[in-house]
């Protein structure tokens, strides 16, 4: 059996409130979020509805639809409840006791560096005057800004690291048309010179040929007699 006063799906301690119409079937305390309900009129807290094995209503088993029945009207009753916060005692309505108890100089506090070995447990209150003299939070802090100034020289070194690969990429990228250039022009003086030795090789023919035709002799003009 639960609790009254303690929800399914809550992590705090059980409130000690009064019984209201509102109260969730299923953990018996009074909503905090969403309220749920059945098609009977049933009430739920949002949590303990989605975590039933069956989709049923626990009290009269009639089918709970897929899209679950938000009840506005039963939220805004519970919010103006009278209430109270459980670190202070304040004097509050039930919807102003959640805001209020997360900024509560009251609540329940741990040093920074519980999980370093600082057992202090107090109230938020004190919490800034025990850890401007605790040694562990002063560690953890001296070590926070180192990890902050490494984290940011690693950032600026990786931002270096990809100008400079990104400066070798575009060298590199140069450095391949050049080649590409110097091939094409070597490609293409190779050319020029075949081309430019095989026109000589035809003028050297053509010489060679005019040379090897016989020429015709001077005809020598005859003497009268």
């Amino acid at each position: 059996l639960r609790t009254p006063g303690l929800c399914a799906h809550m992590t705090t301690r059980p409130r000690v409130e009064p019984r209201t119409p509102w109260d969730c079937a299923i953990c018996l305390a009074t909503p905090e979020e969403e309220v749920h309900q059945c098609h009977r009129g049933h009430y739920y807290c949002a949590g303990c509805l989605a975590g039933l094995p069956q989709r049923r209503c626990p009290l009269c088993r009639v089918a709970l639809p897929e899209d679950p029945i938000r009840s506005l009207a039963a939220e805004q009753a519970i919010a103006a409840l009278p209430s109270r916060c459980d670190h202070c005692a304040l004097e509050l309505t039930f919807g102003q006791r959640r805001s209020h108890e997360r900024s509560c100089p009251q609540r329940p506090a741990v040093c920074e560096a519980a999980d370093d070995g600082c057992g202090w447990r107090g109230i938020h209150a004190d919490l800034e005057a025990h850890e401007a003299g605790c040694r562990h939070a002063l560690c953890r802090r001296v070590l926070r800004g180192a990890e902050a100034r490494w984290a940011t020289e690693r950032d600026a070194l990786r931002s270096h690291i990809e100008r400079v690969e990104a400066a070798n990429r575009a060298v590199e990228a140069r450095l391949r048309r050049l080649e590409e250039r110097r091939v094409s022009e070597e490609e293409a003086q190779r050319s020029r010179t075949r081309a430019l030795s095989e026109r000589v090789r035809r003028l050297e023919q053509q010489a060679t040929a005019a040379a090897a035709r016989p020429r015709p002799g001077r005809q020598l003009p005859q003497l009268a007699e």
